[in-house]
């Protein structure tokens, strides 16, 4: 199974229906996918989550997405921001010294007084390294229909490593490209690298290889630099490992420069 935890997105499948000229005929293909086999073809590995939605247990419910459990929630939504998958968590804020606390300050902390006002919580911004169906609302956070996936540990340490490396190195060459170039020629478009990475059978990086160009080399180049960069990575599932004794990892990478 190739992996699709990274700016992947299916395209969907439309069926054309032929008119005969003189009578309709309608022909049934014993063939034609049915709605789960679809599903399964265009599956995406995903972070897990916590949901900030009200979850439901409806297994029978169809889930496009895997990661590390199963999950059913009652309306899928997407985060508006992109970058590594989290959703908003508030974290506590630290109450603010008072004269008092200083005069306490070589007391035990079990004798220490304790402050009556509790501080708000700040929220992180939530955000989602995948592009996802654009049949999914966007909000404030990511909500999804997951199904457990056996090797989500793997692809999230994977993730995790050349993530910030990919971005970096775009952003090393966006900040190079004369404006006039970004304007005429790049903007308004995506540009698409899919990307096949060897590894090891042990997790070392071992090569890169691009199976589709986007048209423009320097983004094609800034995912072969992330996974070289990361070199290692850790403990990939022994049934990963092919015959040859190496593991093959398929990424596509999606970068949306908007008009000017």
């Amino acid at each position: 199974m190739a992996s699709t935890s990274f700016l992947y997105f299916a395209e969907k499948l439309h069926l054309d229906k032929k008119k005969s000229e003189v009578t309709q005929i309608e022909i049934i293909d014993q063939n034609s996918e049915t709605l789960q086999q679809k599903i399964e073809k265009t599956r995406q590995l995903i972070k897990q989550l916590k949901a900030t939605v009200k979850k439901i247990n409806d297994p029978s419910k169809l889930a496009r997405f895997e990661s590390e459990k199963t999950q059913r929630v009652e309306k899928e939504t997407k985060s508006k921001t992109l970058g590594i998958t989290q959703n908003s968590t508030p974290q506590a804020q630290s109450p603010s010294p008072t004269k008092k606390d200083s005069e306490e300050g070589d007391l035990p902390e079990f004798a220490r007084s304790k402050p009556n006002v509790q501080q708000m919580p700040i929220a992180q911004n939530s955000s989602v390294s995948t592009t996802l169906p654009n049949d999914i609302s966007s909000s404030n956070a990511t909500n999804l229909n997951t199904d457990a996936n056996t090797y989500y540990s793997f692809y999230s340490r994977v993730e995790e490593l050349f993530y910030v490396r990919w971005v970096e190195r775009v952003r090393y060459y966006w900040d190079r490209i004369n404006f006039d170039y970004k304007k005429n020629v790049l903007a308004g478009k995506i540009w698409v690298t899919t990307v096949e990475v060897w590894l090891t059978a042990t997790g070392e990086f071992h090569s890169a290889y691009i199976k589709q160009p986007s048209g423009y080399k320097p983004f094609d180049e800034a995912p072969i630099f992330a996974f070289k960069d990361a070199r290692f990575f850790p403990n990939p599932p022994k049934a990963k490992v092919e015959s040859d004794g190496f593991v093959r990892l398929r990424y596509r990478f999606n970068i949306h420069v908007p008009d000017y």
